[in-house]
């Protein structure tokens, strides 16, 4: 809340929100270079730095880069998310999308970048009324190479090129306008760089998780796999965020290796943008390999930065403390901290945040659901649908026929839906249930449309509605068997432990 109202309260003299008060002529700041369209971006930003103090400095690093007295500037948080829709602060709708695991099998780069662009325009309408920012972490770009991996459900796929397409080609759509090809529309970012492939599993007694887990990959398979989303993302989509992961690759922690942030991704590739830290900040490259890495807490803040990090995502006050313990105890430079600054500002510039109302300033909330919105959303379902069989010609369905739709996932959305996207889709019913395959189907059916769960759960081996379910299906003509994984299974934070489906071991309607 006290986000919303320094951001509200800073409100342009055209009416229009805005990050600074670069536009209001009666301001102090009005007449300074960094407030000067005319002048360089480079110019400008070091001139804010010139004016920043050394703590705001440190925690214009943060994610939450706290205010800066000097420039007029309330804190801006660089945490924003958006991989199937943008959720705004408070109460307002979004587009809510589907699933890069789902868009990525429609094969279509027209879909992946429009599909892009509306999120950004949608984006940049709640920006534009004070409810969300600027820079959001989003496409997910690693590898779905494990069934068993949590967070499958946010990546396009398992092939390399693939999943590079569609970076590129969602990158492209969030970031430019063609209203305003001079500035970025929303900031998109490609994560997790690299080799993210591990959240929390337990095999045989033993534990890994994301914080310690180790990648070991060939140096051709890193290349020729692993980074060529990433790479995609930057040469072909000019992405202006990376975040790095909370592994290692080969021993060395990937917020810490230069090699990767400066020299592959900054030199090679001719990335331009800024570099953030997943959510554990700074100790990644201490805490979690320091046998052999970092040898203290300050060292650590010493490789990140010097790697190419410029945001810590965990922006914490012990996070705020290292960085100053380093700089005190001449760990770390003044340049290091400028540098990192240079970089996010740098995209604050190109993102508009200090210059004059421009037309993606103009850009409304009426984008918000609008019907061609939710058209696009519903092409990139039935676009990515796979169908491996239509036996009889049972598709398309006859309108006229009664329906049973058959297990625990048929009436899955609203957790699906608030995870990583719009926590509000557009048309949400009364009492947030979300539309669901029932709602689908009944849409589009002029027959009896009813309804059995099965089992409770998807993680439930309680049987004893299978024949109650057994008997709904019986009564329909057509029986719509909806089974399948949720996010009890498998999710940020949780691998899972296998790939069972248990309703494809429970009796069928035959056997009871």
């Amino acid at each position: 809340m006290l986000l919303v109202l320094l951001q509200v309260s800073i409100l342009g003299v055209h009416g229009l929100y805005s990050f600074s008060q670069c536009a209001n002529t009666s301001s102090i700041w009005h007449e300074q270079k960094w407030c000067d369209p005319s002048a360089s971006i480079e110019d400008r930003v070091n001139d804010m730095i010139a004016r920043m103090t050394l703590p705001e400095k440190i925690q214009g690093m943060m994610i939450h880069t706290g205010e800066v007295k000097g420039l007029g500037l309330p804190s801006y948080n660089w945490w924003e998310e958006a991989t199937h829709g943008v959720s705004p602060l408070g109460d307002g709708d979004g587009t809510n999308f589907a699933y890069p695991i789902t868009t990525g099998a429609a094969f279509n780069r027209t879909l992946w970048r429009a599909t892009g662009r509306q999120i950004g325009r949608e984006a940049r309408a709640y920006m534009n009324v004070g409810k969300m920012g600027s820079t959001f972490w989003a496409p997910v770009v690693n590898l779905a190479r494990d069934g068993r991996w949590g967070r499958n459900i946010e990546t396009p796929g398992e092939d390399p090129y693939l999943s590079g397409e569609y970076g590129a080609a969602f990158v492209a759509g969030m970031e430019h306008d063609p209203d305003d090809e001079a500035h970025i529309l929303a900031s998109a970012c490609c994560k997790h760089y690299v080799g993210n492939s591990v959240e929390m599993s337990t095999v045989d007694g033993m534990t890994w998780n994301r914080f310690e887990f180790n990648a070991a990959i060939t140096q051709q398979d890193l290349v020729d796999s692993y980074m060529l989303p990433f790479q995609s993302c930057v040469e072909k989509g000019q992405v202006s965020g990376l975040m790095c992961s909370l592994n290692a690759v080969n021993g060395v922690p990937a917020c810490a290796d230069d090699w990767l942030i400066k020299e592959v991704a900054r030199r090679d590739w001719g990335f331009e943008g800024y570099v953030s830290t997943d959510c554990n900040g700074y100790p990644q490259s201490y805490l979690y390999h320091n046998e052999t890495f970092a040898a203290t807490p300050e060292e650590g803040v010493r490789d990140m930065l010097r790697a190419g990090v410029d945001i810590d995502c965990a922006g914490n006050s012990a996070d705020v403390n290292l960085a100053n313990s380093a700089l005190q105890h001449g760990v770390i430079e003044m340049d290091d901290i400028d540098s990192a600054l240079r970089h996010s500002l740098t995209v604050r510039m190109r993102l508009s945040h200090f210059d004059p109302p421009g037309p993606l300033d103009q850009i409304s909330t009426d984008e918000v659901c609008s019907g061609y919105a939710v058209g696009l959303a519903r092409q990139g379902a039935a676009q990515g649908m796979v169908l491996l069989k239509n036996a009889a010609s049972t598709l398309p369905l006859d309108a006229t026929k009664s329906v049973a739709v058959i297990g625990p996932n048929a009436n899955l959305s609203q957790a699906i839906s608030g995870y990583y996207g719009a926590r509000s889709p557009c048309h949400a019913k009364p009492g947030g249930q979300f539309p669901n395959i029932v709602d689908a189907i009944s849409y589009l059916s002029r027959g009896h449309v009813t309804t059995a769960m099965g089992v409770s759960s998807v993680t439930s081996a309680n049987l004893s509605q299978i024949r109650a379910a057994v008997a709904v299906a019986q009564s329909a003509d057509v029986a719509v068997l909806v089974v399948g994984t949720d996010l009890t299974v498998a999710h940020e934070g949780l691998d899972a432990t296998n790939m069972t489906c248990l309703l494809y071991t429970s009796p069928s309607p035959r056997d009871s």
